[in-house]
This record gives structure tokens, C-alpha cells and sequence, in this order.
């Protein structure tokens, strides 16, 4: 072969291959610009470009709580329920009013006259009655009425309990979500423009057909998963609206500091202290304690009510007795023979040991739940001690290695896209792992009715 056949050989070649070589070259530039590391990960802003940076609200934890206790709306409705019952109390504190009686004749067939009070020969009567309660019954119901209000407090406290799990829940899931989201946006727009430029150089004859195919696939796999997590965090996105009364058009965007992650281990407490925890505080058990008080009281006041109550009467009549002006005082008791309340006696028996036994079973399931909530939270914690947080690191500053090789021709488009689903999957368990392990503190927490990392 001539010397001068072989240049233009060898310039045909270069000429060929400068334009992939100028698409990898390209690519990676951008693959390295936009960076793998999640120490490096920004947030990214899942708003839409009309929703102006006024409408995001940026909330901690514990601000979410603050903003969640001062205006639910459900919250806000159930602690109205306990001065409900307060005044149910001071209505159970109230005597009974007396009752007045005034009889007078209509019509004087001897005068003529009609409504004659005026008149000597004309007759009333006045009576005045009072009803006086025996054997302590305003004080029973009055007992009644205040556990009544124990109740109602229970009940909102647990509530409180309940909606609370809620919103760290969604809290964290919203979070995490959201740094997975940024792992998809990276990797799509890296895709995107990589397809673009295959495509380009595909329609010149630069490259097959499969790998251009497999780039595309890969893409739309990942806008579907993308698409999937995006309705994801609208749902969570809605719940963190209504649980802290917020605008629909407001994002929410949660704010972790990163030493909050690791502040707090389930490995510094016993299951006998949270089981102690869990009686102390946790409301819907004591609304059953309180049930139960409740019908012991119930039991006391019905057989009060077999006691008969006292009617005390003062009666004036003019003109109608053997005298003229005549005043008389006299005292009712009904007669205790047919009728001694026992039907409502045998009943508040029956539910004093129903109550006893909904104790007993409510009592069993609680220390179930702390039970359970404690033993995942342990395994959740081990699987989370055993992660070598610094693989994520490496694994980024693999796959730069992988796009230099890529670039080099060294390895193919199977290789290169087997180590970027492999990234992304790191990615995600990573977080996901992290979202387990506060949802599995969560869950302790709502399991012992309050937060057992702070006493």
C-alpha cells in the first residue's frame, strides 16, 4: 500500500469517528458537571415554574409540629370537646329550681267580677316546692362529669398522638422523596442529552441502532419511575396541607439537618422503661382506665337512685281552709316498694366487668405494639449501622470512572448503563433505608404515646 493511499485512509477514519468522539466528549463533560456524590446532591425544586419562591415553605420538624398544634383544624374541633364536657360540669354542680304554684277563681258568681284579687271574699292559693336530692346524687353525677372530661381530654390527646405520627411520617417520606427525585433529574437530564446526541450522530451512521435503543429505553424507565414518585410527593404533598392548614397552592419543603438523622438510636433504651412509658402516656389506655372508673361511678349513683328524693312544700290559702290566710308547710317521699332501680343496679354491674375486660385486652395490645415497634426498630437500626455511609462517595467517584473509561471506547453501552442503574439503586435504597429508620423511631414513639429519645 502507497504511502499516500494509507494518509487518506487515515484521514477518512479520523473524520468519521471525530463526531462520537466529540458527543462523548461532550457527554461526559456534562455527566461530570452535574456530579454523582450524594454528599453533593442540591434539592431540587419540584415546583412549577409559574409558582413563584414566595409560595415554598421551607419547615424543621419541629417547626411542622408548632405550625400543626396551633391551627389543625381537626386538633383546633377535638380540644373544643374537653370545655364541652367542662361545662357539662357545671351543669351537673346545679340544684334544681324550685317550682311555684298560684291558683286563683277565675270568676265571683256573687260579686260578678272576674279575676277579683282584690276582693276579701275572693280565694287563692300559693304553693312553693322544692325538690332536695338524697344519698349524694348531685355529687355522683358530678364525679361522672368530670371523668367525663377525663375522657374527652384522652381522647384528644390521642389524637394528637395519632395525626402527630402522621406528619413525621409524611414528613420524612416527603423528604426522602425528594432527594430521590434529585437522583432521577440528574440522571435524566444526563440521558437526555446524551440520546439527543446518539440520535444525532445515529442519523449520520455513527453509531448502531442497539445502543441508541438501549439509551432510550433506559431513559423512558426512568422518566416512568420518575413520573411514579412525582405522584408520590403530591400525595404527601396534600397530607402535610391539611395536617398543618396550609395554602394547597403553598409547597412544602422539609428542612433535615443532617446531625438530626443520626441524633437519636434505639439502642439507648430498654423495653421495661418504654413499657412504663407506654402507661404513663398513653391516652387511648387511659381512656379505658377511665371508662372503667366510669362505670364504677355509674354502678355508686344507680344505687343512690334507689333512694327516694325529698319534696319539701309551703302552701298559702286564702279563704279556702277553715280559716282565712292559712299558711302550711309539708314534706313528699315517694314510697320505695315497687319500683328500687334495680333493672339499671344489675345492668351498671354487667358493664363494670365488660369495661374490665376491654381494660385487660386494650391493656395486652399496647404492650404488643410497644413490643413490635421496638424489636423493628432494632432491626432497622442494625441493618442501618451495618451501611458504610462512605459507599455512596465511592460509588460516585466509580461511575466518573466509568464515564472516562466510556469515553475512552474501554468498556460498551451495556457496561456503562449496568453501572448507572446501579448508582441510581444505591441511591435509593440509601435513602430509603434512612427513611425506614426514622419511620422505625416514629413508630416507637407512637407505639410509648411520647418521644422516649428526649427523657
Amino acid at each position: 500500500m502507497s504511502t499516500t493511499l494509507f494518509n487518506m485512509i487515515l484521514h477518512l477514519t479520523s473524520v468519521l469517528f471525530s463526531p462520537i468522539r466529540t458527543a462523548l466528549t461532550v457527554w461526559a463533560a456534562l455527566s461530570l458537571s452535574t456530579g454523582f456524590a450524594i454528599a453533593q446532591t442540591p434539592v431540587i425544586n419540584t415546583n412549577t415554574p409559574t409558582t413563584p419562591a414566595s409560595d415554598t415553605l421551607r419547615l424543621t420538624l419541629a417547626q411542622a409540629d408548632e405550625q400543626f398544634k396551633a391551627h389543625n383544624l381537626t386538633v383546633l374541633a377535638t380540644q373544643l370537646g374537653i370545655s364541652e364536657n367542662q361545662a357539662y360540669e357545671i351543669q351537673s354542680q346545679l340544684r334544681i329550681n324550685p317550682a311555684i304554684y298560684v291558683e286563683t277563681m277565675p270568676y265571683n258568681q256573687q260579686t260578678k267580677e272576674v279575676l277579683p284579687f282584690r276582693q276579701s271574699n275572693a280565694q287563692q292559693v300559693v304553693q312553693v316546692q322544692q325538690l332536695i336530692r338524697l344519698a349524694g346524687k348531685r355529687n355522683k353525677q358530678l364525679a361522672i362529669a368530670r371523668t367525663s372530661t377525663e375522657l374527652a381530654t384522652d381522647r384528644f390527646y390521642d389524637l394528637l398522638r395519632t395525626l402527630t405520627y402522621q406528619l413525621h411520617t409524611t414528613f420524612y417520606d416527603l423528604y426522602y422523596a425528594r432527594q430521590t427525585l434529585t437522583v432521577y433529574n440528574q440522571e435524566i437530564t444526563t440521558l437526555q442529552q446524551t440520546v439527543a446526541l446518539y440520535q444525532q450522530q445515529f442519523d449520520k451512521g455513527n453509531v448502531p441502532l442497539k445502543d441508541l435503543t438501549r439509551l432510550k429505553a433506559y431513559l423512558f424507565s426512568l422518566t416512568t419511575e420518575r413520573q411514579q414518585l412525582l405522584r408520590r410527593l403530591i400525595d404527601d404533598q396534600a397530607d402535610l396541607v391539611v395536617l398543618l392548614n396550609t395554602s394547597p397552592s403553598t409547597a412544602i419543603q422539609p428542612v433535615v439537618a443532617p446531625e438530626a438523622i443520626n441524633r437519636f438510636t434505639v439502642n439507648s433504651l430498654t423495653i421495661n422503661n418504654l413499657f412504663q412509658l407506654a402507661e404513663q402516656h398513653r391516652f387511648d389506655l387511659k381512656g379505658y382506665r377511665d371508662q372503667a372508673k366510669q362505670e364504677q361511678q355509674n354502678l355508686t349513683l344507680q344505687k343512690a337512685m334507689a333512694v327516694p328524693d325529698l319534696t319539701l312544700q309551703g302552701t298559702y290559702d286564702r279563704n279556702g281552709s277553715y280559716i282565712s290566710n292559712y299558711f302550711g308547710v309539708g314534706v313528699g317521699i315517694s314510697l320505695p316498694v315497687l319500683n328500687k332501680n334495680q333493672g339499671n343496679i344489675q345492668a351498671a354491674k354487667i358493664r363494670i366487668q365488660s369495661s374490665q375486660q376491654l381494660l385487660s385486652a386494650y391493656n395486652l395490645q399496647v404492650d404488643s405494639d410497644v413490643e413490635r415497634a421496638y424489636t423493628k426498630a432494632l432491626q432497622t437500626e442494625q441493618l442501618y449501622q451495618t451501611f458504610d455511609q462512605r459507599f455512596n462517595d465511592d460509588f460516585g467517584r466509580l461511575i466518573d470512572g466509568v464515564t472516562t473509561n466510556y469515553k475512552k471506547q474501554n468498556i460498551d453501552v451495556v457496561e456503562f448503563l449496568d453501572f448507572f442503574d446501579s448508582y441510581k439503586s444505591s441511591q435509593l435504597q440509601f435513602a430509603q433505608l434512612q427513611n425506614d429508620r426514622m419511620h422505625s423511631l416514629e413508630e416507637v414513639s407512637f407505639a410509648v404515646g411520647t418521644n422516649p429519645f428526649q427523657n
